[in-house]
């Protein structure tokens, strides 16, 4: 009897080693996934800063490029207006002229 109770307590006190051994290897194994966790969030920051950097280059080239269109566009107009205004002065003052002595 003392034997069983013996052996009993052996297999009771390997089980609870196992169940121990399991339980440090279980929290070493939430630690490395943790670390695993943050590394890859931090990689996702890291890509995704770099993404939205290339994005607000871009953004901003496409918005330099419009703007200098928009500048040549305007001038073009400007020098066009002033041409009509110094081959026509004279015909758009008469013109206005007119059309207050006919009022």
């Amino acid at each position: 009897m003392e034997k069983v109770i013996s052996v009993l307590f052996d297999i009771e006190k390997k089980a609870n080693q196992i169940i121990e051994h399991a339980n440090i290897e279980k929290d070493q194994l939430f630690e490395e996934n943790e670390k695993a966790i943050a590394k890859m969030e931090a990689e996702i920051m890291d890509e995704n800063a770099k993404k939205i950097d290339r994005l607000n280059s871009q953004a901003e080239k496409e918005l330099e490029a419009e703007k200098k269109h928009l500048i040549e566009n305007s001038s073009k107009q400007l020098k066009e207006l002033e041409a009509h205004y110094i081959k026509d002065h004279d015909e758009l003052v008469d013109k206005l002229f007119q059309s207050i002595i006919q009022f």
